[in-house]
C-alpha cells in the first residue's frame, strides 16, 4: 500500500506580523514543520532544530541569499562567497580554523574589559540628560565599539568605522529598503578597505593583540587567501554585533519589565549570566539559521523536499512547551537554561562570535545595573523578523 504524503501546513504572513511567537506556538503543537506564504520550510520543535543543525543534508547558503536578491557581484557579495559562515565542506573548516581559535581564552577576557571600557564612555555621553534610546545610543553602538577596541583601530577612526558597520549590517535586516541595501553595498566596500589597511600595518609592526595572533595562526595555517582573511574578519564583526544589539534590548527591556529581576542583577552582578541566557531564549537576536535541503529529509513524519530553504527557528524551538516548564513567561531564576544554547545556531556552523556575543551581553548589563540602577523603561519594545536578524522598535528608559 503506496504511504500518503502529509501535506505540511502554511503560515501567512499575516499571522506572522500579528504575533509570530503565537503562530509559532499553535503551528508547533501540531506540525514539527511548516512552509511561508513568503516562501521556504520552517522547523519549529527544539528537538528537531537542534538535530537538524547537524545534519549534512542542510548546507549553508553558500550565495543563494544575495543572488535571490539579484546581487552577483560585490562587497556584499563577497562576504557570503568568501566566509566561512555561508560555506560547506573544506571551504568552512579552512576559513573557519584560525579566526575561531583566535577568539578564545585570554582574548575574551580582554573583550570583556574592552566592552566595560566602551559601555561607560556611552553612559558618560548621556548620563546627566536621565534618558536615553537603548537600541540606538547603546545596543547599536556598545558591541562596534568594543570590536574596534579588540581590533586595535585609532580613535580616531572609530566614528566612520561604525557608521559603516551599522550601515553594511542594514543588508542583513529584515523590512530593509532598496536605498538602504545601495547604503549596505557601499558600507561594506570602505569596511572591507578599512580592514585591508588595518591587516597590513599589523603585518608590518607585531603586537601581542587579536589580529596580529589570528594573522600568525593564518601564516601557519598557510591555506587562507587574503581575501578570506579580509571576509572572516567581516563574518566576525557581523555576528558580534548583529547577533546581540536586538537581544540587548529585550534583555533589558524584559528585566525593567520585571523589576524585581532587575533588581536581583542590580544587587548581584553574578546573575547577569543566567539572565542573558534567559534574554536569549525569551527574545533571541537572532531568529533562526537559514539552510538549503539537498536532499529529502523526513521530521517526524513530514518532508522537507531537497533543494527548499529551511529555516532551522531558534525563536520557535526556545519557547518550545517540551523543553522548557511555562516558556512563555521570563525568568532568570529557572532551573531548565542549559537548552537555551540554540540562540547562537548550532552543529558545525555555530557562531564564531558567541563568546563575544555573551561577553557583550553579560558585561553591558553590568555596567548598566552599575551605573543607572534606578533606570525605568519608559517605551516598551516590539521586535520585527522570524527568519534571521531581528530589528527592535524604539526602546527608551530613563533613569
Amino acid at each position: 500500500m503506496e504511504k500518503l504524503t502529509r501535506i505540511v501546513p502554511t503560515i501567512s504572513t499575516a499571522e506572522i506580523e500579528e504575533n509570530a511567537h503565537d503562530a509559532f506556538q499553535r503551528y508547533r503543537a501540531s506540525y514539527p514543520i511548516a512552509t511561508l506564504e513568503a516562501g521556504g520550510y520552517i522547523v519549529l520543535r527544539h528537538a528537531d532544530v537542534t538535530r537538524l543543525s547537524e545534519d549534512s543534508r542542510l548546507s549553508a547558503t553558500g550565495t543563494a541569499i544575495p543572488a535571490h536578491g539579484g546581487i552577483t557581484q560585490g562587497a556584499l557579495f563577497d562576504i557570503f562567497q568568501h566566509g566561512m559562515l555561508t560555506a560547506n565542506g573544506n571551504d568552512h573548516q579552512r576559513r573557519r580554523s584560525a579566526i575561531s581559535r583566535a577568539v578564545a581564552g585570554e582574548v575574551i577576557g580582554e573583550f570583556r574589559t574592552s566592552v566595560r571600557k566602551a559601555a561607560h564612555k556611552l553612559i558618560d555621553g548621556y548620563h546627566r540628560a536621565g534618558e536615553v534610546e537603548l537600541g540606538r545610543d547603546y545596543a547599536s553602538k556598545l558591541p562596534i565599539l568594543a570590536l574596534a577596541g579588540m581590533l586595535g583601530l585609532p580613535d580616531l577612526e572609530v566614528s566612520a568605522f561604525m557608521q559603516d558597520i551599522d550601515q553594511m549590517n542594514e543588508f542583513f535586516r529584515p523590512n530593509a529598503s532598496p536605498a538602504g541595501m545601495a547604503e549596505a553595498e557601499s558600507a561594506a566596500k570602505r569596511v572591507q578597505d578599512h580592514l585591508k589597511t588595518l591587516v597590513t600595518s599589523h603585518q608590518l609592526s607585531y603586537s601581542d593583540d587579536f589580529l596580529s595572533r589570528y594573522l600568525a595562526m593564518v601564516d601557519a595555517d598557510q591555506d587562507v587567501s587574503g581575501t578570506e582573511v579580509i571576509i572572516q574578519l567581516v563574518q566576525l564583526i557581523i555576528g558580534g554585533t548583529e547577533s546581540v544589539r536586538a537581544a540587548m534590548v529585550a534583555q533589558i527591556a524584559n528585566l525593567l519589565s520585571s523589576h524585581a529581576q532587575w533588581e536581583a542583577v542590580c544587587e548581584n552582578p553574578a546573575l547577569a549570566s543566567s539572565a542573558v541566557s534567559e534574554a536569549l531564549r525569551f527574545e533571541p537576536g537572532i531568529a533562526g539559521i537559514v539552510r538549503i535541503s539537498t536532499e529529502d529529509i523526513d521530521v517526524d513524519g513530514w518532508v522537507i523536499p531537497a533543494g527548499q530553504m529551511v529555516i532551522l527557528s531558534s525563536m520557535s524551538a526556545l519557547r518550545d512547551e517540551r523543553m522548557f516548564d511555562q516558556p512563555d513567561c521570563f525568568n532568570i531564576f529557572r532551573s531548565d537554561l542549559a537548552p537555551s544554547h540554540l540562540a547562537f545556531g548550532g552543529g558545525a556552523h555555530k557562531c564564531v562570535a558567541e563568546a563575544l556575543g555573551r561577553a557583550e551581553l553579560e558585561e553591558g548589563l553590568n555596567v548598566l545595573a552599575e551605573r543607572l540602577p534606578n533606570m525605568m523603561l519608559k517605551t516598551r519594545p516590539t521586535f520585527i523578523g522570524h527568519v534571521f536578524v531581528r530589528r527592535a522598535t524604539e526602546c527608551w528608559v530613563t533613569w
